[in-house]
């Protein structure tokens, strides 16, 4: 059952209670980007593995994405996402359990369980998707993602007044505090209306035929590589700030929270550009701004360097992420979602968890600007998709 209650916009109440969730469970996804590779150079037995357990959580949201889309298509979207707020509240307490003991595994093992929640959460905008008309499909998913606005403001002033709240631990209180906001997260999904679908004999359409559609294939293009390379820049980032250009953690803070407000802030009218312009113009603008991210990163080594390249690098990531998983919902009919979103999001948290584990290893023996050299690659890979299939995508509907 979905939720039938909806606004004169045809957003649903459902939509916004995702957009709530998604706010509090980006909040902990955000204090661990800010923290997790800081934590890591603490803990880990070389320099070159303080990444591991951000690429690992990204890893573990990459095998966790089939899995759950097909556990929802079977038992419905809220069991499992309350199921995925329960992992993320043990596996929060569990990282600070670990830096309290010093152990590097542990740690590790806490953020592959955080993962696993993170794989399920990423479902929210699909249900959101779900729950309204076709034509309102890019503004509900765009709505759900502004949910990581308010984590932009949360997960940064969290990290700065809990990081030091421990002395003899540094961080263990920025997990702590989230795994407690996270409790919130229970009250709201248990009033989620969308409950399990209609079973049906007729599976739809086989992948190998998505595979050859240009919608698909555009969408899941754009979401997965444009996602790969904010990842792999951002990964990074912390390191570079932190340990290399001795900015500070405050300075870190501070420059992530900025550039997740520009990964969300969007969301206000991403939907809207998608309508009035089409999504062609709307991916070409995302490729636009990443290339000029990469060349300002390129430009010098300063607090401001990292901040303007870190905000043209989340409203590229906005407008391609949006695009892409908008074209992914769009092709999907009702009974093919729990199979096929399970597999673009599969294909997608592959990508990320790929750039994710060699951005950490790269910046340590490359540095910085080769990093970002390579981040070249999967633009280029998006401009060759634009070419072959830009013209076949639906025009502006306004």
């Amino acid at each position: 059952m979905t939720s039938t209650s909806s606004s004169p916009s045809g957003l649903t109440a459902d939509v916004w209670r995702l957009c709530f969730v998604q706010t509090l469970f980006f909040t902990a996804v955000n204090v661990n980007i800010i923290n997790t590779s800081l934590v890591g150079t603490h803990l880990a037995p070389a320099p070159w593995m303080a990444t591991l357990p951000l690429s690992f959580q990204f890893l573990a949201a990459m095998f966790t994405s089939l899995p759950a889309s097909l556990a929802m298509g079977r038992f419905g979207r809220r069991p499992v996402f309350i199921t995925g707020v329960l992992i993320s509240i043990l596996s929060t307490t569990i990282q600070a359990v670990a830096i309290f003991q010093a152990s590097f595994v542990l740690f590790m093992a806490a953020s592959v369980s955080l993962g696993l929640a993170q794989g399920i959460a990423q479902f929210y905008r699909y249900a959101a998707a779900d729950s309204v008309a076709a034509d309102v499909k890019p503004r509900a998913i765009s709505m759900v993602l502004l949910g990581g606005l308010g984590a932009a403001f949360l997960g940064p002033e969290i990290s700065i007044r809990t990081a030091a709240y421990f002395p003899e631990a540094p961080y263990a209180g920025c997990y702590i505090a989230v795994a407690l906001v996270q409790l919130i997260n229970l009250i709201v999904l248990s009033r989620l209306q969308i409950g399990a679908p209609r079973r049906e004999v007729y599976k739809g359409r086989r992948f190998a035929e998505f595979g050859r559609h240009p919608l698909f294939v555009a969408g899941l293009v754009a979401a997965a590589l444009g996602y790969a390379l904010m990842s792999f820049v951002m990964t990074a980032t912390p390191l570079q700030i932190v340990t290399v250009s001795q900015l500070g953690d405050a300075s870190n803070a501070r420059i992530i929270q900025w550039h997740v407000i520009a990964m969300f802030a969007p969301s206000f009218v991403t939907g809207h550009i998608i309508r009035k312009i089409g999504y062609a113009p709307t991916i070409l603008a995302g490729i636009i701004l990443f290339a000029f991210s990469i060349g300002v990163g390129l430009s010098g080594d300063n607090y401001t360097v990292y901040f303007s390249a870190l905000i043209l690098l989340g409203v590229g990531w906005n407008l391609l992420f949006v695009s892409g998983s908008s074209l992914i919902a769009l092709v999907a009919r009702p009974q093919e979602r729990a199979r096929i979103q399970g597999i673009a999001d599969f294909l997608i948290t592959f990508c990320v968890a790929l750039a994710s584990f060699s951005a950490g290893y790269i910046h340590s023996v490359a540095g910085w600007a080769l990093l970002l050299y390579i981040g070249v690659i999967p633009l280029a890979l998006i401009c060759l998709m634009m070419i072959m299939v830009g013209r076949k995508l639906p025009p502006a509907s306004s």
